[in-house]
C-alpha cells in the first residue's frame, strides 16, 4: 500500500518514540516505522537521540569521526552536514553520539528541524527512557509522543508517570499529541488480565493497532534488519503497516 506523500508541500510530521521504562521496544518501533513509512513512499529522517546508538546501527556505522546529533545540538544551523544517506531508499539518519551531551537548551533540535522541514515527510526520533533536557529537545520539536507499552504489572505505574510528564510538556509544546500502543502482545492469561484492567479503569490514548510478540522480531533485531526486510510476509510486518496506516489517518 502506498500513500501520496508530498515532500515540501506540507509540514514534516515529527514523532518521538518515548517512554520512561526500558525494554518496551522504542528502538524496534523507530526502525520498523521508518522502514514502513519509506516503503509507502514517505521521505523519512531518523534521529538517534539515545547515547547507546542502537538505532544508528540499523542504518549506518557508529563513527564519531562523522557528524552526530551532538553536532546538531551544538550548531542547529548546520544540521544538513550531519544528515547521512542510509542503505535504504528514502531513509536518512542523524547518527547518535556516544559522547556525553551536556545540553543546556531544550530548544536546539526544534530550531535545527526548522531548516529541513520541507525536505522530509516524516521524522522519527528514538530516545532513552528518561525525560531529561536531551529528550525534551525532541519533545519540544515533536507533533506526537508515541509510547510503546508492554501489558505487565508495571504498565499502569509507568503510564501514570508518562501522563504526568506529558501534561508538563504540553505547557511548552501545546500542539503535542500523545498516542499509546501495545507492543509485544501475546495471547497469555496474565497479559489479558493486565490489559483488561488497564483499559477498563483508565482513559489513556491507546491506538487500535498493536504489535505482536514473535521470534521474528528478535531474529530481525539480531541481524540489524527491519522486520519487513527480514520476513516481509509475516503477520508482525503487517502489524507495523497497520500502525502506520492508523498514524496516517490523523
Amino acid at each position: 500500500k502506498e500513500f501520496e506523500f508530498i515532500s515540501g508541500g506540507m509540514k514534516m510530521k515529527v514523532y518521538v518514540i518515548g517512554n520512561l521504562k526500558g525494554g518496551v521496544g522504542k528502538t524496534t518501533t523507530t526502525v520498523n516505522l521508518a522502514y514502513t513509512y519509506a516503503e509507502m513512499g514517505g521521505r523519512t529522517l531518523v534521529i538517534d537521540l539515545d547515547p547507546q546508538c542502537n538505532c544508528t546501527r540499523f542504518f549506518a556505522k557508529v563513527n564519531e569521526y562523522n557528524k552526530t546529533i551532538k553536532d546538531v545540538l551544538e550548531a542547529p544551523e548546520h544540521i544538513n552536514s550531519a544528515i547521512y544517506r542510509t542503505k535504504y531508499e528514502d531513509i536518512d539518519i542523524i547518527k547518535g553520539s556516544v559522547k556525553t551531551l551536556e545540553q543546556k537548551s531544550p530548544w536546539s533540535l526544534k530550531e535545527a528541524l526548522g531548516y529541513i522541514k520541507k525536505e522530509y515527510d516524516v521524522c522519527l526520533i528514538d530516545t532513552r527512557p528518561v525525560f531529561d533536557v536531551l529528550t525534551k529537545n525532541a519533545l519540544y520539536a515533536a507533533d506526537v509522543l508515541l509510547t510503546p507499552v508492554k501489558f505487565d504489572n508495571f504498565c499502569r505505574d509507568n503510564l501514570t508517570m508518562v501522563e504526568d510528564a506529558y501534561h508538563e510538556l504540553k505547557e511548552k509544546n501545546p500542539e503535542l499529541e500523545w498516542k499509546v500502543f501495545a507492543n509485544m502482545v501475546a495471547n497469555v492469561k496474565a497479559q489479558k488480565v493486565s490489559s483488561a484492567d488497564l483499559l477498563g479503569k483508565h482513559d489513556y490514548p491507546f491506538m487500535q493497532s498493536c504489535i505482536s510478540r514473535t521470534a521474528i522480531v528478535d531474529n530481525a533485531l539480531s541481524l540489524y534488519k527491519p522486520v519487513a526486510k527480514h520476513r516481509g510476509g509475516s503477520n508482525v510486518a503487517q502489524d507495523f503497516v497497520d500502525l502506520v496506516d492508523e498514524l496516517l489517518e490523523d
